[in-house]
């Protein structure tokens, strides 16, 4: 499997809170990776295939994946439709990430995931990730799932203006940034019912 697809099966597995002690990607002997799962109980688990990967955690989790799993594919139009397993399957060469520049040290790449946790129904469920590809170091910094592209190039273009922090300094900018989106989602709600508070009333005033 590919980093980007190791990638996604490790999100899919904290989205869905994986009762496991880690899951992690490895690079292999032909260039590509392997995810390793190390469980609660039993031995490591390796797994080089992405579909067999994906069931193992699916069971791991205590859901059937075929069943209870929401899989979406990007249409010509771009825009997301749930699909089922196999579907998704055979769309998954397709999603290529789109590469920013950040800096010399970092490039931002913005790909569609289309994995859903079973308890999320809400109509715009967050598809799209960022993952921070490093020229100096092995490994990848990952960001956490978007509703939409426009959404995680906004993330990326915080990430530039901000420097390009890593290690500690990028987990403290993902924790104040995630901080910003969570109040300003609270002050256009309270302004949605203060705007809603002061629309004059329809209802015919009382006789006196």
């Amino acid at each position: 499997m590919t980093l980007e697809e190791a990638q996604q099966l490790i999100w899919h597995a904290e989205r869905v809170k994986l009762t496991v002690l880690a899951v992690y990607a490895q690079p292999d002997r032909t260039g590509g990776y392997l995810l390793i799962v190390e469980p609660v109980e039993g031995r490591k688990q390796i797994f080089a295939d992405v579909m067999k990967a994906h069931i193992a955690l699916a069971e791991w989790s205590g859901k059937d994946v075929r069943e209870n799993l929401r899989y979406f594919a990007l249409g010509e139009d771009g825009i997301p439709m749930e699909c089922d397993a196999e579907r998704w399957k055979m769309d998954s060469p397709h999603r290529r990430g789109i590469e920013i520049p950040c800096s010399p040290q970092v490039t931002a790449v913005i790909h569609f995931v289309g994995l859903a946790s079973p308890d999320v129904h809400e109509k715009v469920v967050k598809l799209w990730a960022v993952r921070l590809n490093l020229a100096t170091e092995v490994g990848s910094y990952g960001s956490d799932l978007f509703s939409s592209f426009e959404e995680a190039k906004v993330f990326v273009n915080e990430y530039k203006a901000k420097g390009c922090p890593l290690r500690s300094a990028f987990l403290r900018f993902r924790a104040k940034y995630q901080l910003s989106k969570l109040l300003s989602g609270k002050r256009a709600v309270t302004r949605s019912l203060l705007l809603s508070l002061q629309k004059p009333s329809r209802d015919p005033p009382l006789d006196p």
